[in-house]
């Protein structure tokens, strides 16, 4: 090789090097803007395989005995996005405990994210959690990917719960072409680079169009992108570890299956609110066979709903919630429920 041509390639390699740091540090720039005006942090706590991250409103009643609520949200979102659609309703009736899941948001994780992938892993994280900060009998409500953990904390902890909510829920396990996105996040070396260089800046012409997406045919609430602090997934670590959960769920979900009809201490104790309309998760394909598997679960089909549903009928889920618990077991079966005008 000619000396010219060394040091053509030489130039060459110095330009990309020089220009991939200036876009990582564009990158930088851009996520540290958006999480500069994000809602405050809540509290830390250690558990056996994750530090969790967690938001708190205590309970406004004067009761004696009054439940808790454990909200987890779903894919891509956090604590935030739940507090913010279901905090306020539900705090006059019980302590709100919402959760960012293990890895998400600002918790973090002390295993493989490959490991806590499986929403029992991380029901028992959160439950672990919720036990040490004293409280037992749980009502769990989780939207979207947090309902399938909310299915799972059911599933291998029926006994230790008042009830699960779930909300808009993966139940079976799916078939079809993954996110792009979380393929190339999870690619090894190139999903390093995409993270880091390009995943803010790409990210964040994505926030408002992905928030409209899930609300169709809704809209989302004014506000929602900020106030649900939702710019926390551009995180590369977060957005990774989402990645891999994304991309491993219907997995989990296709072992669990197996034995949605032996979940010892559940009769009575499950809920599903689903929109006829969501065009993220088909109540049809997760919601009815399950039914039809456990015909003691209730099943409250929300007209015109889209999958933001927890957002924009909060009223709704919120009513639903304290019939619950004030009747202590499900109204069996489908039922529909049309928003009152």
């Amino acid at each position: 090789m000619s000396g010219l041509m060394i040091k053509i390639l030489v130039s060459f390699s110095a330009v990309i090097v020089i220009l991939g740091i200036g876009l990582w540090l564009h990158d930088i720039r851009v996520r540290s803007q958006l999480l500069s005006d994000l809602p405050p942090q809540g509290q830390f706590i250690e558990t056996d395989k994750a530090t969790l991250h967690y938001l708190r409103l205590d309970y406004q009643g004067s009761a004696k005995n009054h439940p808790v609520f454990i909200l987890i949200h779903g894919s891509s979102a956090n604590a935030q996005d739940m507090m913010l659609a279901l905090g306020e309703s539900l705090s006059p009736h019980g302590t709100v405990l919402a959760f960012d899941r293990p890895g998400i948001g600002r918790s973090v994780n002390k295993i493989d994210n490959l490991e806590m992938s499986d929403p029992r892993k991380q029901a028992r994280e959160i439950h672990q959690a919720v036990r040490a900060l004293g409280f037992e009998q749980p009502v769990v409500i989780g939207q979207s990917w947090g309902g399938s953990v909310a299915l799972a904390y059911a599933h291998i902890l029926g006994p230790e719960i008042a009830g699960s909510i779930m909300l808009a829920p993966p139940i079976i396990p799916w078939y079809g072409p993954d996110f792009w996105a979380y393929r190339l996040a999870t690619t090894p070396i190139i999903g390093t680079i995409f993270t880091h260089i390009t995943l803010g800046k790409y990210g964040a012409t994505q926030l408002d169009s992905g928030a409209a997406g899930a609300a169709h045919p809704e809209v989302t609430p004014d506000g929602y992108v900020k106030d649900s602090a939702l710019a926390l997934i551009l995180q590369p670590k977060a957005f990774i570890t989402n990645a891999v959960y994304a991309l491993n769920l219907r997995h989990h979900l296709a072992d669990m299956q197996t034995s949605y009809e032996d979940m010892p201490g559940t009769q009575g104790k499950l809920m599903i609110l689903h929109g006829d309309s969501d065009p993220t998760v088909s109540i049809n394909y997760n919601a009815m066979p399950f039914l039809a598997k456990r015909p003691d679960v209730e099943l409250i089909e929300l007209v015109g709903a889209g999958h933001l549903l927890h957002h924009t009928w909060n009223a709704e889920i919120t009513a639903q919630v304290l019939r619950f618990l004030k009747n202590g077991k499900v109204n069996s079966g489908k039922h529909q429920l049309v928003k009152a005008k």
